[in-house]
């Protein structure tokens, strides 16, 4: 769909790693979308919100004191969520 960002972009390959996944660390996505370490996510976490996305963001302490912030879509257009269900049934065919 022309409306998607492409599958080749940060923000492409971003916002198809979060679709349909639960709570992931910035380097959970950076992994899992194949991203160098340096990669700059929550810059692409912004732009998913412009996108008319609702991305949730929540730290959860942890024993030692520190925290770690997760991100998880919670709300995406129809059309949006339609087509990169389309796009990943049309991939599984394939």
């Amino acid at each position: 769909m022309s409306f998607l960002p492409g599958i080749d972009t940060n923000l492409g390959r971003t916002l198809r790693t979060m679709h349909g996944a639960g709570p992931m660390t910035a380097g959970a996505i950076r992994r899992k979308a194949g991203f160098h370490a340096d990669t700059e996510i929550t810059a692409r976490i912004r732009d998913i919100r412009k996108l008319g996305c609702s991305v949730a963001c929540y730290n959860v302490p942890q024993g030692d004191g520190k925290q770690v912030w997760l991100y998880r879509i919670d709300y995406m257009p129809r059309v949006i969520r339609d087509a990169l269900n389309e796009e990943m049934s049309r991939r599984i065919a394939a």
